[in-house]
């Protein structure tokens, strides 16, 4: 019998995280965050690593190659908003670049690909001490596979193309940087990546986008979400020329290029130019000017190699309402977004490529993301009864649940196999009725928040018609991991302004049954019940946490939260509060 292939990958870079293959298939993945509720924690995922043997059903001893995303990352807590290290320290590569970039040609010459050596070289003492702690924590695991270590945004690359199910297509990387590269564009065909182009982290349109996140007073990285739901209050006109001024999208060279200065003397001009400025406007010019860079940059490769279908990948394409506009241009079959676009899934992009290295590989279509752990009934049991919670065993848990929602309750879903990436998509789930627009500020008052977009809609696939008849089809997938925004119909806003912004649109999450089955049952029950199909889905966590992965954490942010209801997988908590 022939034996399984199994790959480990492994990233140490901001959300850290690991990931298993097994035969090319995905098996298990996991991110450090979850395990050491740090929110994207970096370094070597030691609690990972543990974690994902434990609960994979493959032993360390089987594992044949670990593929290391990453040849020259910094393998460090996340850098301050000045590009500071956590201790104040300021990384040489860093100070290097800034100093070149404000002489007489010195970003030209940072745009070149000796720029990009350079940066790797420099970073290369660091990684090699980060890559002896990553060997001790395999060795003490008795992962004895050789390790093989896979570009940045290579991996990004194979994350999205593996599993957006398009055997042939563009692929488009585009964040921060990583390994001194800040985009990169492909081709896949046949389950194989052809790079066409690459962009210098001296351009950084991701970087760019952190400055305004914190000029309008947010955490970069971190918060850049609530910069895109802040510029729908805004107006781009105040702002844009200046953003424009400083990056452009060259199609001379076929990217953007940052006209400088870097780091902090970018900061600093940027702040002196927005002196006065609302934050809102801040935001507005910031977003519309990525939306146009974005699918200025699409249009440019789309055009380029004749092809209809793109993956899209990399933190920037966080950015719900960018993947909207590239979704929707014309001469686009199909935008896939790979779910955990940011640094979170490279592990899994790095699993790919030892993958195909060796053994070939395909584009499969990314069914779901419920690739973390799960929990008995008996730890369930054991974390309730730990914290003096009432529960019960309802004969049937869907209609338990719609019956909740239904009279207005807000209910906590803990249930089955953790999510991988950034959004919670039923598994570990806030969900509560969306018709009552109230509920917004009642829920973040309840968790701590502060947002400026609506909750989620979540919605069965057979009513996402009905009310986001906007999504175009080339979104459709995407849609089904809460990637891209979409105009609402008009009765939305009637039945569900819970989920609307005020520029019209959602952030869908559309369910299909075979993904999960309880939860589309739970929908389908409630809207039996209410005539409504439409349900608010956020994240289950407290205020700057990771989502809960555990039932013991899923219990201390229920009752510190006060929410009304806990599902927790097959029991059925009532808040104290509510007795």
């Amino acid at each position: 019998m022939r034996k399984s292939r199994i790959v480990l990958g492994v990233s140490d870079s901001h959300d850290a995280g690991v990931a298993l293959l097994r035969d090319g298939e995905i098996v298990a993945a996991l991110n450090e965050e979850r395990l050491s509720r740090r929110k994207q924690a970096s370094g070597t995922p030691v609690k990972a690593l543990q974690r994902i043997f434990e609960f994979s059903g493959i032993a360390p001893e089987e594992v044949d190659v670990v593929a290391v995303a990453g040849r020259a990352s910094l393998g460090a807590p996340p850098l301050n908003n000045d590009f500071s290290h956590a201790d104040g320290r300021y990384p040489v590569s860093m100070a290097v670049a800034e100093t070149i970039s404000v002489l007489p040609g010195g970003m030209e010459a940072l745009r070149q690909p000796a720029a990009v050596a350079l940066y790797q070289g420099v970073l290369a003492p660091v990684r090699r001490r980060t890559v002896a702690r990553l060997a001790d924590a395999l060795s003490a695991l008795e992962v004895r596979a050789p390790m093989k270590f896979f570009d940045h945004h290579d991996a990004h690359l194979a994350a999205a193309y593996f599993t957006s199910g398009m055997p042939d297509c563009l692929v488009i990387s585009n964040d921060g940087f990583g390994d001194g590269v800040c985009a990169k564009v492909a081709i896949g065909r046949s389950g194989r990546l052809s790079v066409i182009a690459e962009n210098s982290f001296a351009n950084s349109l991701g970087v760019l986008y952190n400055y305004a996140t914190l000029l309008c007073g947010f955490r970069p990285s971190y918060h850049t979400g609530k910069t895109t739901g802040l510029a729908a209050y805004g107006d781009p006109s105040k702002t844009i020329d200046l953003f424009r001024d400083l990056l452009a999208w060259d199609p001379t060279h076929g990217m953007y290029a940052c006209r400088g200065p870097l780091y902090r003397r970018m900061i600093r001009k940027l702040a002196a130019a927005l002196t006065g400025v609302r934050r809102e406007d801040i935001a507005a010019g910031i977003q519309l000017h990525v939306e146009q860079v974005l699918t200025a940059m699409t249009r440019h490769y789309l055009h380029r190699t004749g092809e209809r279908c793109i993956a899209l990948t990399g933190g920037i394409h966080a950015n719900v309402r960018a993947n909207q506009r590239i979704g929707e241009l014309a001469g686009v079959d199909q935008a896939f977004i790979f779910p955990h676009m940011g640094d979170g899934g490279l592990s899994l992009g790095a699993a790919f490529l030892a993958n195909v290295a060796t053994h070939g590989g395909r584009s499969k279509r990314l069914e779901h993301v419920y690739f973390g752990p799960t929990f008995s009934d008996a730890e369930a049991a054991q974390s309730l009864a730990a914290n003096g919670v009432h529960y019960e065993r309802p004969a049937d848990m869907a209609t338990s649940v719609a019956d909740a929602l239904a009279q207005g309750w807000i209910v906590a879903r803990c249930s089955g196999a953790m999510e991988y990436g950034p959004r919670a998509l039923g598994n570990r789930s806030i969900l509560g009725p969306a018709h009552d627009k109230d509920i917004n500020d009642n829920l973040n008052r309840r968790l701590a928040r502060s947002e400026f977009m609506p909750f989620a809609p979540i919605v069965r696939d057979e009513h996402a018609p009905t009310h986001f008849p906007d999504l175009p089809a080339a979104l459709a997938h995407a849609a089904e991991f809460m990637t891209t925004t979409t105009g609402v119909a008009p009765r939305t806003a009637t039945e569900a302004p819970a989920v609307v912004h005020v520029d019209g649109t959602a952030r869908p999450q559309v369910l299909r049954q075979a993904t999960n089955p309880e939860l589309y049952t739970i929908l389908g029950r409630y809207y039996a019940r209410t005539g409504r199909a439409v349900l608010i889905n956020t994240s289950f966590n407290r205020h700057d946490e990771p989502i809960v992965c555990s039932p013991a954490e899923a219990v201390d942010a229920f009752l510190e939260s006060r929410l009304d209801f806990l599902a927790l997988g097959p029991f059925l908590a009532r808040h104290p509060a509510l007795r």
